[in-house]
């Protein structure tokens, strides 16, 4: 499977890996500043040829052992098949003006990743240049150029960078220069960079962005992507996502030729069926036998290979597998094109056109307008898996266009639990479960049955169990449906509790209630507030649980009822009491992927309300026998 992995950094360059790839939207970050960017200036030369140089000056600053750690090393990323890295000046300069140059022993190349597990997909490399002596209050100076044979995409240029908000920059410029008669197209989100005055003369034109940044935050657990809202600036030599689709057309087209090997592949895996049904075939034979790597393409290039080549070596990355899957469609009569997109966190497209904003391949199908991940071993026919739902997507093909992929189908509750407890006098339970999973929370269960068996999934569920601290056993597991990806998931637990309660006249215990509900929104728990965008996933879970009371008790009293709507979702728990059952009814409704700040306090409400009914006690007393 193919994941674009974007570096922690203050500006997001082409090419350039500063620190240890990170997500800051699932880490906090420490609230310091362990170094800062006292200069990057970034410029693409574009020749009439198509062929560009990108030429980088970066001055960084540690200003923590922490700030030395991350930077004192930075890798340069680059595809070696049609691009050459250059370093023309790397040093390490203390505050009293000492300059310390970069050995050349300290500048060596390897393989990226990609390359490594997949030599056949990618020839990226990394240039690796570390710093000598470095201790915070020194500044690292760096100058290298990359240049390429021609673009990543044919005719398109472009450079776009990011501004992370919890880093210092005292000055950025980005700057694309291109041939006179090429036209340029400059866009940004925000308003933090400053768009120069288009320069001109007979040999070309150039325009650029400046900005600086010495205010810093820290995005909190939850946040979506940076490109989602943190300042983004793009240059480009289109304005249209259609061109960067028709040039990826001109790229994929010898790749996605039928040959007599596919015809005959794609006719004994269909085995007669047409239409949806031929899909549903090829497909799920696809996601069985055909193996996911990840290719980070920024190394790499759009180039996929011949669909005949993926399929005799059984293995390729997104781009491969797409136009696999789009040739063995076509060659039963079902018209397929590639698309587009990138798994981050984003749910709107760049304010300006870089191909470099993809790096994540799914397959349209317009005539069912249908999107499938040729990547993903576990995604039924209308399902998605959730890092490929609601993204900005770029449909290739004859009819080009930017969309957006579909939203997780909340119709029916993604998660549907009904359990069934018996609590005996002795302080004995059991606990009968049913689980129906759909969707995203399906594949997410379906991905961990590894063995024929399931096994590492069981031994995850027992292990859970002890991990609560309750004394019984897990009697049994069992699954419905876990082979047949377009059906919902079924899972039946069977367990017994021990020691729950100490016979008496009284007996307390925690309210038996769905724990599962609180933690899509955790992360929301400790803040009130927040500056920026929220991270959710979107869901539907509803629990219903039956609990039978031992004879001769009744709760001391039962908490009130809850049912809170709100702009971005929805919380309920009901309880209700017929004879010796106890009814506890749960729902959670989270219709939404971002949360702005102004309707983030709802989402901090429904966060605390679903957290607090987990912990809601229930107090059983006995009844008095002469009433």
């Amino acid at each position: 499977m193919t994941r674009q992995i974007l570096p922690k950094t203050v500006l997001f360059t082409a090419g350039c890996i500063l620190m240890s790839s990170a997500n800051l939207a699932l880490a906090r970050e420490p609230a310091q500043v362990n170094y800062q960017i006292l200069l990057l200036r970034q410029e693409i030369s574009v020749q009439k040829n198509g062929a560009f140089t990108d030429s980088i000056d970066r001055v960084i600053q540690p200003l923590t052992m922490a700030g030395v750690q991350s930077q004192s090393q930075i890798q340069i990323g680059y595809p070696a098949n049609f691009a050459q890295v250059h370093i023309l000046d790397a040093y390490t300069e203390t505050p009293s003006g000492s300059k310390h140059p970069v050995p050349a022993s300290a500048i060596y190349t390897q393989s990226s990743p990609d390359a490594l597990s997949a030599p056949f997909l990618s020839d990226g490399r990394i240039q690796s240049v570390v710093f000598p002596a470095v201790a915070p209050g020194d500044t690292l100076h760096i100058r290298y150029t990359i240049h390429y044979d021609h673009g990543y995409l044919p005719g398109i240029h472009a450079i776009s960078t990011v501004l992370a908000p919890n880093v210092p920059v005292k000055q950025a410029e980005i700057i694309l220069r291109a041939p006179a008669a090429q036209k340029l197209y400059a866009a940004q989100q925000g308003s933090a960079w400053q768009l120069a005055p288009t320069q001109k003369d007979m040999h070309s034109s150039r325009v650029s962005f400046s900005t600086s940044l010495t205010k810093v935050s820290y995005p909190p657990l939850g946040s979506p992507a940076l490109t989602q809202y943190a300042p983004l600036a793009v240059i480009s030599t289109t304005n249209h996502w259609s061109a960067v689709a028709r040039a990826y057309n001109q790229l994929a087209a010898p790749a996605l030729k039928a040959t007599p090997e596919l015809q005959k592949a794609a006719t004994h895996i269909a085995g007669g069926a047409t239409g949806m049904d031929a899909v549903k075939a090829i497909y799920h034979w696809l996601q069985k036998n055909i193996h996911s790597v990840s290719i980070n393409y920024a190394n790499a290039g759009f180039t996929p290979p011949a669909a005949s080549s993926t399929l005799q070596r059984g293995v390729g990355d997104s781009n491969a597998n797409a136009a696999l899957l789009c040739a063995l469609l076509r060659a039963v009569h079902v018209e397929a094109v590639p698309a587009l997109m990138s798994t981050s966190a984003r749910f709107h497209p760049y304010p300006g056109v870089d191909p470099l904003a993809f790096g994540h391949f799914l397959v349209y199908i317009p005539a069912y307008d249908l999107f499938l991940d040729p990547t993903s071993r576990y995604a039924g026919i209308h399902s998605l898996p959730l890092e490929d739902a609601g993204r900005p997507v770029l449909i290739t093909g004859k009819n080009p266009r930017m969309t957006q992929t579909p939203a997780p189908d909340l119709s029916l509750p993604l998660i549907a639990k009904h359990t069934l407890l018996t609590l005996s006098k002795a302080g004995q339970m059991i606990d009968q479960s049913t689980e129906i999973r759909r969707g995203y929370a399906a594949q997410d269960i379906r991905s961990a049955l590894i063995g024929s068996q399931g096994r590492l999934l069981m031994k995850g569920l027992r292990n859970g169990f002890y991990e609560q601290g309750d004394l019984g056993k897990l009697e049994s597991i069992a699954f419905q449906n876990r082979d047949h990806l377009d059906q919902p998931l079924g899972i039946k637990t069977h367990a017994i509790k021990d020691g729950l309660f100490i016979p008496g006249p009284r007996m307390a215990m925690i309210m038996p209630t769905d724990t599962a509900m609180a933690k899509p929104l955790q992360a929301f728990t400790a803040d009130a507030e927040r500056s920026t965008p929220s991270l959710i996933h979107p869901s539907y879970m509803e629990s219903h649980i039956t609990l039978q009371l031992p004879r001769g008790y009744h709760p001391a009293y039962l908490p009130k009822n809850v049912d809170m709507q709100t702009a971005v979702g929805s919380y309920a728990i009901h309880y209700a009491l017929q004879g010796q059952i106890l009814h506890i009814d749960q729902r959670l409704k989270l219709p939404e992927f971002v949360i702005s700040t102004k309707d983030y306090p709802d989402l901090h409400r429904l966060a605390l309300l679903s957290s607090s009914s987990i912990r809601e006690g229930l107090l059983l007393v006995k009844k008095n026998p002469a009433r």
